[in-house]
C-alpha cells in the first residue's frame, strides 16, 4: 500500500489527529486549522470548491470530515464532484440525525428497535421529541409548556411532535464506517456480539435497500435495557473506533468497498 495524504476537514480532534499521525500508512497530514500543531500542514479555504481544487492540487488521498456542520453545507456533493475520497454522509441522509419523526418511521420498517411511543403518560419522565426537538418532561404541565413553545416558536414542526418512552438504560455509541455497500460495525465494550452484530446487519440492509450512496462514519445513540438495544439518534462526526486495526487502513479499504473483509478477533 503506497503511503496516504490525509485531510481532516473540521474542528480540531487531537485524538483523531493522533490516529491518524500513528499510522505506518500515512505520508503528509493536512488541518483545516489556524493553530500550529506539530506533524500536521494547516490549509485554508474559504468555500468547498475551493478546498477540493486544493485537496487536487496536493493529491490528498482521503478526506476526513470530523464536523456535522459542513455536513449539513454539502461538503460531500462537492467532494465527490472532484473525484475526492470524502468521508461523511451526503446531506441527503442527515435527515436521520436531525428528524426524530422521519428516523422512527425508517427504523422500524427495518425492524430496529426505538424506544415506545407513549399515547397518555402515566409515568416520568418522558422524552418530548420531534423534528429538531428533543425534551425530557417531568409531568404533565412540562408536556403542555414544551408543547406550547413549540407552536409559538417553530410552528411548522408542531405535527411532528411526540412522547416516547424514557429508558432507564446504558447509553453507548456504536461507531460503523459504511462503505457504498458494506457496514463495518467495530466492537463495543460491554454489548452482547450476537446483538451488535443483528443490530449491524439490519442498519446496512437499511442503507443498502435505501441505495445510500456515501463513504463515512454512521454513529448510532443506543440505549441497552433488559438487553434489548434501541436507538435514539444518530451523529455523523468522527467518534474513535475501538480498534487495534490500522485506521488508515481501514479507510483505503472502505474506498474500494473492502470493508466485508476486515474481521476483528472479537467482533460477531
Amino acid at each position: 500500500m503506497h503511503s496516504l495524504n490525509v485531510m481532516i476537514v473540521g474542528t480540531q480532534n487531537t485524538v483523531l489527529i493522533n490516529e491518524i499521525q500513528n499510522s505506518k500508512y500515512l505520508n503528509k497530514l493536512y488541518i483545516t486549522s489556524d493553530e500550529e500543531i506539530d506533524g500536521c500542514i494547516a490549509v485554508k479555504f474559504n468555500t468547498f470548491r475551493e478546498l477540493a481544487q486544493i485537496c487536487k492540487a496536493l493529491q490528498v488521498d482521503i478526506v476526513l470530515v470530523n464536523d456535522e456542520r459542513w455536513v449539513l453545507e454539502g461538503i460531500t456533493n462537492v467532494m465527490k464532484r472532484f473525484m475526492i475520497n470524502c468521508f461523511a454522509i451526503t446531506p441527503d441522509w442527515t435527515d436521520l440525525g436531525l428528524s426524530h419523526d422521519y428516523a422512527r418511521k425508517m427504523l422500524m420498517e427495518y425492524d430496529i428497535n426505538v424506544p415506545p411511543i407513549i399515547n397518555l403518560p402515566v409515568e416520568f419522565p418522558v422524552l418530548v421529541k420531534g423534528n429538531g426537538i428533543l425534551k425530557k418532561a417531568n409531568s404533565i404541565q412540562d408536556i403542555i409548556d414544551i408543547r406550547q413553545n413549540i407552536a409559538n416558536t417553530r410552528p411548522e414542526i408542531s405535527k411532528t411532535v411526540f412522547l416516547e418512552k424514557y429508558l432507564n438504560g446504558t447509553k453507548r455509541t456504536i461507531v460503523s464506517l459504511y462503505d457504498g455497500k458494506h457496514l463495518l460495525t467495530f466492537p463495543e465494550d460491554g454489548i452482547d456480539n450476537n446483538n451488535l452484530h443483528d443490530y449491524s446487519k439490519k442498519l446496512e440492509t437499511l442503507l443498502n435497500n435505501e441505495k445510500a450512496n456515501f463513504v463515512g462514519f454512521f454513529n448510532s445513540e443506543i440505549i441497552e435495557e433488559d438487553g434489548i438495544l434501541y436507538n435514539t439518534g444518530f451523529r455523523f462526526g468522527f467518534k474513535k473506533p475501538q480498534t487495534e486495526e490500522d485506521l488508515l487502513y481501514i479507510c483505503l479499504s472502505a474506498t474500494y468497498q473492502k470493508l466485508n473483509e476486515i474481521k476483528f478477533y472479537n467482533s460477531p
